[in-house]
């Protein structure tokens, strides 16, 4: 569900949470910033330039995704191949690496 907050209250948010699931958005960069283990999702944009940065993060990229910043009408096709159960799967190891420290 859809969360309409200020960015004041983003941040707190993000302050709360124990992982960020996000996409190569503000707010996934928003957690790193803030400490906060991400698994993040890319598509087009390469996380070796865009990071994320400065957190314990796991990247779920498609090896068939294009790298290149051009704006699309419709997703991704590389994109669409992450499933829920990689997302899973990278969750639970960046948690059990969070544990471990």
């Amino acid at each position: 569900m859809p969360v309409k907050c200020s960015l004041g209250q983003l941040i707190a948010i993000t302050r709360l949470v124990t992982l960020c699931i996000a996409g190569d958005t503000g707010p996934l960069h928003l957690a790193c910033a803030l400490r906060r283990p991400v698994v993040g999702i890319y598509g087009p944009t390469d996380p070796s330039r865009n990071g994320p940065f400065g957190c314990n993060f796991k990247v779920l990229r498609s090896p068939s995704s294009r790298r290149d910043h051009a704006r699309r009408s419709e997703t991704e096709a590389g994109l669409l191949t992450i499933q829920a159960t990689d997302v899973l799967r990278a969750v639970h190891e960046l948690l059990a690496e969070e544990n471990a420290q």
